[in-house]
């Protein structure tokens, strides 16, 4: 959640703030520095306060603790004060430079000149975790270190900086290695990105086991092909093979849905990529093993939660995902691992129709938008925390144009975004360079280029990486997981094409044309603070057309923001032949909210379209007009009673479901039928609910909480068998929310006294599922509509009294429930659904 803004930025020359503890790796000088932060960004910093200085590093004996730096290259800083120090290192940094870093630096009066003796001997450790933002900027690098080295004088600094506190303000230099500059193909052909590789493989050779939980360290050495390096691989594989059991003992102790997701992924991708390289057979016990494990344990829509799990309900393997759910970025590179593993002759029968399953489920996204968390709907973004790097590497070994194109593409656009995704930044760093790479050499080098500023940012003096941590936090450190330093090497390896995934076997027909490369450039141009503000009208209704799923909302959002009209223009382009457009132009619409009202009827239009996504955003669309939309709800209900048998998730159903009935809150504004359906033609109402009830996705189930708190006992009569099974069946998808609709359903039964309540009300006690505390809780208060009509379920509830004591507010409940039982001495008479049908059924 993005911080609130401060109205005014500290003067760091004038007072420290009370917390540093959080800060910034200043790239290979061997300080840390603290800068404000607002909404997780530097956007606004202009000075960097020093809060440690490493000993022995070329800061040591320059800068102190307490010192703050007001410029580089004789100019203070006018723009993000982060994004400017990289771009000098990257600078200072080059032969022509010779290494010499120019600062301008203000320097408390009571403090003396720094001293090898008085520098801090603290030293900083390797995973240092400082800060991050999102770093927008509107300056092409070219351009800014252009700027950066005119009239780089550092004389009379004094004069430079107006109105500073006490203290004296110097020019310091600081000297760094000379490491020359970045070529225009780097990390190809790249001296510099060269020198760099070797740095960090030698750090990681001097200990493999270092942050080492799932084996980057390995990947990494590997992915350099060298001799000295793959003995060292060779002898952790070895170690691994050793101590990993044969594949139905792995499968016996390991399918309880735990964590073991997370990396059995990395190890069977280690093992089948160093198969691939060395030929060495005892790498292929532990990859039977956990591809094994890995196809067996795989959800039925092709995902994986964060542990595997057996049979389910029926017997058979891949059932839902059971709650917590699924979860992408533990399931993709388990999706990656296996399309290797094929390609080592791994024989499974499960192996085939896993990949198949992942194909279909996570190939649906192309062309729509980013991978999300799990089996939801995709973003508006280009990539969160590498999901979409991940499914852009198993698209690409696996030789699918179509989805590598696009996912690459996405991840070359998303360098803007590369510090921010759910629970940080790590997987960005080990998959996002890798992911560029799949769209060729040129996507790569566009990638990276805008990352030079970041990537020397995070170089330590000694040659190792940081992570750094998106706005300030540090609770997604990722330190343990991996060694951060063996993540980015990754990516300075593409050149070599050692292994699969750094380019080996590459098939140039995935590769981006030098066009597809500028437009992923240019479409994360746009997410600086106001960019879309400062286009024309005319450039927003190209920006609609935008192969980019961001760069579409963000155009339509502005668009909204204005009082133009421009409703002919989007009807145009709804009815044109370019998806992309169309796309833009329905969720244009629907952000104009009630001047869309002239659109209705074509919107309403759209929901029987050819084109699946067209129908999901009309359906969006509608719902963002409300209120406005509902002249057209009977062709809203009549869509959302259209089953799409060939849409896995049924997405189209499920957005209807949000515009007709979803309650309002965390997900946006409520359905026009959430606050009543009396009026609502019962004809038309009920098959829509029927068939939302029994939609695949938690989510959209989860829209008729709203509804079933409205149907009267006649309605869930009529309702019965779908509002029965909504209840007593776990929707398959999404399982982390399924409990919505099953609470629901609950509720409504014991406010209407229905019999079929009374069990199911001791199914839903007795569930062990995430989010347990809130399903005893509801379950609990629904009872208690049942006062002495519950007596047949005393002894279990006496029994799940003993079981829950540990769970106070529970506990409370089921006490007070329990009186209320046995103290009522004119209990409700109880209505039996299963009677109404059974005489429905002979009549």
């Amino acid at each position: 959640m993005a911080l609130a803004r401060p109205e005014v930025v500290p003067d760091l020359t004038k007072a420290t703030p009370q917390n540093t503890r959080n800060n910034y790796n200043l790239g290979p000088t061997g300080a840390l520095g603290w800068m404000n932060v607002e909404g997780g960004m530097t956007e606004k910093a202009r000075q960097i306060l020093v809060t440690a200085v490493e000993k022995g590093s070329p800061a040591d004996g320059k800068l102190m603790a307490g010192d703050v730096i007001l410029g580089v290259f004789g100019k203070p800083f006018t723009r993000d004060a982060r994004r400017t120090f990289g771009e000098a290192i990257g600078q200072a940094e080059t032969e022509e430079a010779g290494g010499l870093l120019p600062l301008i630096v203000w320097r408390p009066v009571n403090k003396k000149e720094p001293s090898s003796e008085d520098a801090s001997s603290k030293g900083l450790p390797k995973e240092v975790v400082p800060v991050a933002d999102d770093g927008a900027g509107d300056e092409d690098n070219n351009a800014a270190l252009e700027e950066l080295s005119k009239d780089a004088d550092p004389k009379k600094a004094q004069e430079r900086i107006p109105e500073v506190a006490k203290g004296n303000t110097l020019d310091i230099e600081i000297q760094l290695k000379v490491m020359g500059a970045y070529s225009d193909t780097s990390p190809y052909d790249c001296p510099k990105a060269k020198k760099i590789l070797e740095q960090g493989l030698r750090l990681i050779a001097d200990d493999i086991t270092r942050d080492n939980r799932f084996p980057i360290n390995e990947l990494a050495l590997l992915a350099s092909g060298k001799p000295e390096y793959l003995e060292l691989v060779r002898k952790s594989v070895h170690e691994i093979a050793a101590r990993t059991p044969e594949k139905e003992e792995l499968w016996r102790v390991s399918n309880h849905n735990g964590k073991q997701t997370w990396s059995f992924g990395y190890y069977n991708t280690l093992m089948a990529e160093y198969y691939l390289a060395t030929g060495d057979k005892v790498a292929l016990g532990p990859l039977e093993s956990y591809t094994a494990c890995l196809s067996r344990g795989q959800g039925m829509f092709g995902t994986w939660g964060h542990g595997l799990f057996g049979a389910g309900p029926e017997g058979n393997l891949h059932a839902p995902v059971p709650p917590y759910g699924p979860v992408n970025a533990a399931g993709l590179p388990c999706f990656v691992s296996l399309v290797l593993a094929e390609k080592c002759g791994i024989e499974e029968p499960e192996l085939r129709p896993a990949i198949e399953r992942a194909n279909k489920f996570f190939g649906y996204y192309a062309g729509k938008g980013a991978i999300p968390y799990g089996e939801h709907r995709p973003g508006a973004v280009h990539d969160d925390n590498g999901k979409t790097s991940m499914t852009a590497m198993a698209f690409a070994l696996q030789g699918k144009n179509y989805e590598t194109r696009f996912f690459s593409k996405m991840v070359t656009a998303s360098y803007e975004s590369r510090e921010w995704g759910h629970g940080g930044n790590g997987f960005s760093y080990v998959w996002g360079p890798i992911a560029a790479n799949c769209g060729g050499p040129k996507a790569i080098a566009a990638f990276m280029k805008e990352l030079r500023w970041y990537y020397d940012l995070a170089r330590r003096w000694d040659g190792a990486f940081v992570y750094t941590d998106t706005g300030g936090g540090v609770s997604s450190s990722y330190r343990g997981v991996f060694n951060s330093t063996a993540s980015y090497m990754l990516g300075y390896a593409v050149g070599l094409k050692k292994i699969y995934l750094t380019g080996r076997d590459a098939n140039p027909g995935n590769w981006l044309t030098e066009a597809d490369v500028a437009e992923a450039i240019a479409a994360e141009r746009w997410l600086g603070e106001g960019a879309h503000s400062n286009r024309t009208t005319a450039q927003l209704l190209t920006g609609l057309a935008s192969w980019s799923p961001l760069d579409r909302v963000r155009s339509a959002a502005e668009l909204a923001r204005r009082q133009e009209d421009v409703l002919s223009q989007l009807l145009e382009m709804v009815n044109s032949n370019n998806t992309d457009a169309r796309l833009g132009a329905v969720h244009a619409l629907g952000q104009l909210g009630e001047r869309a009202v002239p659109a209705l009827y074509t919107l309403a239009g759209l929901l029987n379209d050819d084109d699946r996504w067209i129908r999901v955003q009309a359906a969006e669309a509608l719902r963002s007009i409300g209120e406005h939309a509902r002249p057209v709800l009977p062709q809203m209900l009549k869509a959302a009673a259209i089953k799409d048998e060939n849409d896995l998730m049924e997405f189209g159903v499920g957005a209807l479901a949000y515009a007709l009935f979803y309650p309002g809150g965390a997900y946006g504004p409520q359905g026009i039928l959430a606050g009543s359906i009396k009026e609502t033609p019962k004809e038309l109402l009920y098959p829509a609910i029927r068939l939302i009830a029994n939609n695949p996705d938690s989510h959209a189930r989860g829209c008729l909480r709203s509804t079933y708190g409205l149907l009267t006992i006649e309605d869930v009569k009529a309702l019965a068998p779908e509002f029965l099974n909504s209840v007593k069946d776990m929707a398959p998808a999404n399982t982390m929310f399924s409990k919505g609709a099953r609470i629901a359903g609950i509720q409504a039964m014991g406010r209407l006294h229905i019999a079929e309540g009374l069990p199911l009300g001791m199914m839903m006690l007795n569930l062990k599922d995430w989010g347990r505390g809130v399903i005893i809780s509801a379950t609990l208060d629904a009872l208690k509509q049942y006062g002495g009509a519950a007596r047949s379920i005393l002894p279990e509830l006496k029994k799940m009294e003993e079981e829950i004591r540990g769970m106070k507010p529970q506990h409370s409940k089921m006490l007070a429930l329990l009186e209320a039982i046995e103290n009522d001495q004119n209990p409700p008479r109880l209505i039996s659904l299963k009677e109404y049908l059974d005489k429905e059924a002979k009549n």
